[in-house]
């Protein structure tokens, strides 16, 4: 798919400055650099997810005896009411979106499941 930065302009650039000002800039940057990977959307709640590919490969200690889990969830402050996942080694994976608002026709236009 396409880079976070230009399929959704607007959240990226405010999820980005919010991390920026909650003091996680490595998150922040690895947003702007995202690349989603697929995007879901729930009518019945109102509510995506935007699953994004993780910044760096995993090494094979990693990926093989270690595992990649789910590390911890940032709330964002923004318009959207947005949440950051990260795995357990800092990679944000994906945005859960609760007020898409002015989002919602292009989450569900993008949606893939």
């Amino acid at each position: 798919m396409n880079k976070l930065i230009d399929t959704f302009p607007l959240l990226a650039g405010e999820v980005a400055k919010s991390l920026r000002a909650l003091g996680h800039a490595e998150l922040a940057r690895q947003i702007e650099e995202a690349v989603v990977s697929r995007v879901t959307f729930d009518d019945s709640v109102g509510a995506g997810y935007i699953y994004i590919e993780p910044s760096r490969a995993l090494n094979i200690v990693e990926a093989n005896i270690i595992g990649a889990r789910h590390g911890s969830t940032i709330t964002v402050e923004t318009e959207f009411d947005a949440h950051i996942d990260t795995d357990n080694f800092e990679r944000v994976v994906g945005i859960e979106i609760l007020a898409p608002g002015v989002l919602s026709s292009e989450l569900k236009s993008r949606a893939s499941g």
